[in-house]
């Protein structure tokens, strides 16, 4: 699945496979299928995220109703992601 970030306010740290940047009001960074990443603000911001398939409402909640020892299971956890296409071995 394709995701895109905009920036609204504040900064952005977004972590790509092993790369990091600090993304910044203005920047739109696009994240190809298959891509693992992550996002952090530490200090307060807003972003809008624009997903290819959608659903990622359903993925969270997913993730609110799994507990500590469900997020300790790798199969688990690649099922889910595989059900919603976030990221896929290649």
């Amino acid at each position: 699945m394709t995701e895109v970030f905009y920036i609204l306010e504040g900064e952005v740290e977004l972590t790509f496979d092993d790369t990091t940047i600090i993304a910044k009001p203005g920047d739109t960074v696009t994240v190809p299928p298959n891509v693992w990443h992550a996002a952090s603000c530490k200090n307060g911001g807003k972003m809008l995220t624009i997903f290819h398939k959608g659903q990622f409402d359903w993925y969270l909640e997913r993730l609110s109703k799994m507990s500590d020892s469900d997020f300790d299971d790798a199969e688990l956890v690649k099922s889910i992601s595989a059900e919603f296409d976030i990221y896929e071995e290649q």
